[in-house]
């Protein structure tokens, strides 16, 4: 079964930062409309992240008993984290979203998504650890995966 995680998990990276920078962009430009493609990037990137720990917990089952097994369960304490972080903000801002409310609360739930932005800056951190330093993941030529 093909490992599945490096094909999904720079979307939600990309998709998630994306949003907080277009908020920001809003709030400095006074643009409120793209708080609405704000949220669409965060629900896009939420579902990317959800897919991204499904295949990643996948992809981390043969290393659970290795001598990496603890900076695997790193790797996923923060993946899931970022996933929780950025669930209640997608599920907090739908309700301003369907009014389309703005002013502090709103404010209040990008703070929030900069906050899991940092998270998502750790779980990278640690996931690019695994591959480049242990060589999680990365096959070479002749082998298996190592």
């Amino acid at each position: 079964m093909p490992n599945w995680h490096p094909m999904i998990v720079h979307f939600p990276i990309a998709l998630l930062t994306l949003s907080v920078v277009v908020d920001l962009g809003a709030l400095l430009t006074g643009h409120r409309g793209w708080h609405r493609m704000a949220y669409a990037l965060v629900i896009a990137g939420t579902l990317g992240a959800a897919a991204a720990v499904i295949s990643g917990n996948d992809a981390a089952v043969p290393h659970r008993d290795s001598s990496l097994a603890e900076v695997v369960a790193e790797h996923e304490d923060f993946a899931t984290a970022v996933l929780i972080t950025f669930l209640a903000t997608s599920l907090g801002r739908l309700p301003l979203f369907l009014r389309s409310r703005h002013g502090w609360p709103l404010n209040l739930w990008i703070v929030l998504a900069f906050l899991g932005c940092g998270l998502l800056w750790l779980t990278s951190l640690h996931g690019g650890e695994l591959v480049y330093e242990h060589g999680i993941g990365v096959q070479v030529q002749g082998q298996g995966e190592s």
